[in-house]
């Protein structure tokens, strides 16, 4: 009689993949071969570096984010006037930086964000004033602050206060005063902004970039905007600290939940996704890695449609500049600017330039028959028919 043996353990794909079909990547890759530009001026902007010491933009600041010179950079490109003097959007506003730097100029300016806490921070930023803040000195939690706050610039304070006890991955931040003073701290940056205040009050809408229901068909005079990246980090577990803030005094929406017509994924039911997307979704199923596999499936479905709402609302003639995070996950590599460029071009816009602002990763690698092979980020800068 045989005894129990130990449960065999599970087979573990190996970190090199070997006969990695790679042939529709590749393609994309020689098709933008020529026309990708290599521009080291950008590498700073597609950061969010210089955000933390410019008036309004420190007040919440996301590692993520591209920096305000982006946004100024846009405008002047743009012209004075844009497309006959229409708003211009950031279909993924996060943070605000883009309508408030657009106010900054005096520019009409609409962002649209799923994330409560973060619109409300962005809206607060138009604020004329800023009133006297019960005192907190003796609370030792957020929460204990949060119960003495009425005004909502000083929740908003709170919101920012709570963003720094947290590192940018979402882990706590061992370096991080005492919450009580990061709430001083972060009263003081807002007044000290306050005394000159923003010129004119851009809109912040709550939606879903995938459809954006709350914007008018060919409305806008210009898209500027940095979608979440193709990547295996969850980015609900970075903000998760600022809507459990929000959440604490708005109990009727639960955090990261938005309105049933709002949350429809328009991908849900069929996810048609471009070829050199499907060929790396297939080799990270190969290797066993299901999970991120759907996960570059509904990344490349829900582009497309983003895609596809931007189309719709823009004037014809206006710009759209897309931030763009290239990947390699499980040693997949993905160059997810050049198949979203190829399916901006199929959607009816003009694809003017291509710009790598920076390598993502420091190590290049062969590609199948290509060599010196990195993902990158990358600026894509289209045209709307």
């Amino acid at each position: 009689m045989r005894g129990r043996g130990k449960k065999a353990k599970p087979i573990v794909a190996q970190t090199r993949i070997d006969g990695e079909v790679t042939e529709t990547r590749e393609r994309v890759e020689r098709t933008w071969f020529g026309r990708i530009e290599r521009d080291d001026s950008f590498a700073r902007m597609v950061t969010a570096e210089g955000a933390h010491v410019e008036p309004f933009h420190r007040w919440l600041v996301f590692k993520q984010a591209y920096s305000p010179a982006l946004v100024r950079l846009f405008l002047d490109k743009i012209g004075s006037d844009s497309v006959s003097g229409a708003p211009l959007l950031d279909p993924f506003s996060g943070t605000g930086t883009f309508v408030t730097e657009c106010a900054r100029r005096s520019r009409r300016a609409i962002g649209v964000e799923t994330l409560m806490s973060t619109a409300f921070v962005t809206r607060q930023k138009f604020s004329t004033e800023l009133p006297p803040a019960p005192d907190v000195s003796d609370c030792e939690t957020w929460q204990a602050i949060a119960e003495r706050l009425e005004a909502a610039i000083h929740r908003a304070a709170l919101i920012c206060a709570v963003a720094g006890q947290t590192t940018a991955r979402g882990t706590i931040n061992k370096n991080a005063a005492p919450i009580a003073r990061a709430m001083s701290d972060a009263l003081e940056s807002i007044r000290d902004d306050l005394i000159r205040p923003l010129p004119i009050a851009n809109g912040v809408l709550r939606g879903d970039a995938r459809t954006l229901d709350c914007v008018a068909d060919e409305s806008v005079g210009g898209i500027c905007t940095s979608p979440p990246y193709l990547s295996r980090h969850d980015y609900a577990k970075l903000t998760q600290p600022y809507e459990e803030v929000f959440a604490f005094w708005s109990k009727k929406t639960a955090p990261n939940q938005l309105p049933a017509s709002a949350r429809a994924n328009p991908t849900s039911r069929r996810k048609t996704i471009p070829a050199a997307a499907e060929e790396a979704v297939r080799t990270l199923h190969m290797i066993g890695e299901r999970r991120l596999g759907r996960v570059t499936e509904s990344y490349f479905a829900d582009m497309i449609a983003c895609l596809k709402s931007f189309h719709r609302v823009m004037r014809p003639g206006s710009k759209c500049w897309i931030v763009i995070g290239g990947a390699r996950i499980k040693d997949v590599y993905i160059p997810t600017d050049t198949i979203l460029a190829d399916v901006a071009g199929e959607l009816g816009f003009v694809v003017e330039r291509v710009i790598v602002a920076r390598k993502l990763v420091a190590n290049a690698r062969k590609f199948g028959r290509l060599t010196n092979v990195a993902p990158r980020e990358s600026i894509l800068m289209l045209r709307r028919t």
